[in-house]
């Protein structure tokens, strides 16, 4: 019933690659935003993680005196605390091609510490103690510029040298991303200083634990000790709490999470009708089947088994489409898109329900085929 027509087996086939394709399409956005606010997070060479009880997001602005940290290195199993420093409003990047300027995440820190679990990172923190230079995330958009080694250009207002690149990604709330040195940072954001010239507060706190530490019991004690100004997370603590943020308060999972629900019920409509039409074409054969004794649950049956051998065959093309598609999106927007094996088990499992339900609806014209009329 299926190969008996090539074309329309390639039709039908494109049909449900195409609600695959939409399915992955608002699933991978969807994972995007969660990932994106968290890739930060995860190249963090940090066990636990300090930030302002008043700090809502990544994103907002809030810091905390840095002065905690040195409270935190005289608690038992604390190996190293190190400030990060991050700047959003007054960090603009200037196109060194165009001359346009856009905001770009700046990170800061201080070169003679481990904070990034990054190679390129480690390798250019002795480059980083010069004055005056950044390294660029090559996953930034297009809109900075050239992104390499060797460029100069203008952060803030100021001369900036390139001397070296690492890969992040963007988000749904940066553009891009930036790493210099904490005195480099105090120059090009002299607003951050205070009138004695240093850096009085810090937006995450990287907290390293001593061989053999527990997270958990140093964490309880790090929440006893510091003043209730600052929270204290291990990193998927962390990490989950910004997820939380993006899916509470701000409509984005919602009208991804709608688009996948829209690209389900498109699936199982183009089902509908391949498999509709297909019965009715094949009528004389279902007649014979019921009048040589055959029942209603084996015409079922048939009908179910056509369904999933289409879905099976629409979702290869579909995954094999999408992957494309992640690639190509990725590198345009430099968003953190991956076809996860729990993804696709995903969207497979939506696609055999699609496909089931679509049978269960065609197969109702195939059970009132009525062999008198049909061979009248």
């Amino acid at each position: 019933m299926l190969t008996h027509r090539p074309r329309r087996l390639l039709l039908s086939t494109a049909g449900v690659a195409c609600a695959v394709l939409l399915m992955f399409t608002q699933i991978g956005f969807l994972n995007a935003m969660f990932d994106g606010a968290t890739e930060l997070i995860r190249v963090l060479d940090a066990d636990l993680i300090v930030i302002s009880k008043v700090k809502i997001a990544l994103t907002s602005t809030s810091g905390f005196p840095r002065g905690r940290l040195a409270q935190a290195l005289a608690v038992d199993g604390v190996a190293r605390a190190e400030p990060l420093y991050i700047e959003f409003a007054s960090s603009w990047w200037k196109n060194p091609e165009t001359g346009a300027a856009r905001p770009i995440r700046v990170l800061a820190f201080d070169p003679d510490q481990r904070v990034f679990a990054l190679p390129d990172v480690e390798r250019a923190r002795e480059a980083l103690k010069m004055p005056d230079t950044a390294l660029v995330d090559v996953k930034s958009r297009a809109l900075f510029g050239p992104l390499r080694a060797g460029v100069t250009t203008e952060l803030a207002r100021r001369a900036v040298r390139v001397v070296g690149v690492f890969s992040l990604g963007t988000d749904f709330a940066n553009e891009g991303n930036a790493i210099v040195s904490a005195r480099s940072f105090g120059r090009y954001f002299p607003h951050r200083r205070s009138a004695a010239g240093d850096l009085e507060s810090a937006e995450l706190g990287i907290i390293r634990l001593a061989p053999g530490a527990d997270a958990e019991s140093v964490r309880a004690e790090l929440r006893r000790v510091l003043p209730a100004d600052v929270v204290v997370f291990t990193k998927d603590q962390f990490a989950g709490w910004e997820r939380g943020y993006w899916r509470r308060n701000t409509p984005i999972g919602f009208i991804f999470g709608l688009g996948t629900a829209v690209g389900f019920a498109i699936g199982v409509i183009i089902c509908y009708q391949i498999l509709f039409t297909d019965v009715v074409d094949h009528l004389p054969q279902f007649a014979t089947i019921k009048a040589i004794g055959y029942g209603n649950g084996y015409l079922a049956a048939l009908v179910l088994q056509e369904a999933l051998l289409l879905s099976v065959l629409g979702f290869a093309v579909g995954v094999a489409s999408s992957q494309a598609l992640y690639w190509w999106l990725a590198r345009l927007t430099g968003l953190p898109l991956y076809l996860t094996p729990g993804r696709v088990g995903l969207v497979l499992g939506l696609t055999v329900l699609m496909a089931s339900v679509s049978a269960l609806l065609a197969v109702k014209k195939a059970m009132t085929a009525d062999p008198a009329e049909v061979f009248g």
